[in-house]
């Protein structure tokens, strides 16, 4: 990230000082949270297109509301009824389903989001990243609820670019959200498939000014293909190629 300041410090004379402090501040935050969370989930293999560092993980509240009678049946109930109508919504209205080539053009520079006074979230993905093709409709709802209010970023591992953020950030397994306040500045992270109601609990309360309802949640990740396979088939975006 601090490489990313220097190149934008060329435009904005002054600002490499202020983005180096804000990028030491930014690693503090989300490296303090490490603690361990039991979780089912795939590592990446240790042959990824990108070698990156230890997972960001923070102690999480539980991600499941409080047990009540027949929760469990409504929760299901609800997670089929979610599914029903994102279906009718991509399927039925004759247009395909959003894929991470649509989230891909609709993702808000990182230099831009940073500064521009909202709150952003951040997801670190792959083309090849299994999970993530299976997130990006739910996420283009999110998207497209919060729009105006939230930036959303997509960043590539396997994009030398971004290189420098994945390692500061820990990524280790795709997806990897990251959740920043209005200011800017880490909160927390993501990792892998979440459900729904924690990526939308966690934005509801950044556009607030709220503290976060769920932190350090993890989920199975997608392990990178394996060395010499073919990769997923996929469409070029603008910033693949900065």
């Amino acid at each position: 990230m601090c490489a990313l300041a220097m190149q934008l410090s060329r435009c904005r004379p002054g600002a490499v000082a202020s983005r180096s402090t804000r990028h030491a501040r930014r690693a503090v935050v989300v490296r303090a949270e490490r603690q361990e969370v039991k979780v089912v989930e795939t590592v990446v293999d240790a042959e990824a297109p990108a070698q990156l560092a230890d997972p960001v993980v923070a102690a999480s509240p539980a991600i499941v509301a409080p047990a009540q009678s027949g929760g469990n049946a409504g929760l299901a109930a609800g997670a089929v009824a979610a599914a029903v109508l994102l279906f009718a919504a991509t399927r039925l209205g004759g247009g395909p389903a959003p894929t991470l080539a649509t989230l891909e053009q609709m993702s808000t520079p990182l230099d831009v989001a940073l500064v521009n006074g909202k709150p952003t979230l951040v997801e670190f993905y792959a083309n090849w990243c299994e999970v993530c093709r299976e997130l990006a409709p739910m996420e283009y709802e999110l998207e497209k609820r919060y729009q105006g209010k939230v930036n959303f970023v997509m960043l590539n591992v396997d994009n030398a670019n971004w290189a420098p953020e994945a390692a500061e950030f820990g990524v280790r397994g795709v997806p990897h959200f990251v959740f920043f306040d209005a200011q800017g500045e880490p909160v927390t992270a993501a990792v892998g498939r979440v459900p729904r109601e924690i990526l939308d609990g966690n934005l509801q309360a950044l556009t607030r000014g709220s503290e976060l309802p769920y932190t350090g949640a993890r989920g199975t990740v997608s392990e990178a293909p394996a060395p010499g396979s073919a990769p997923a088939p996929r469409q070029a975006a603008p910033r693949d190629h900065a």
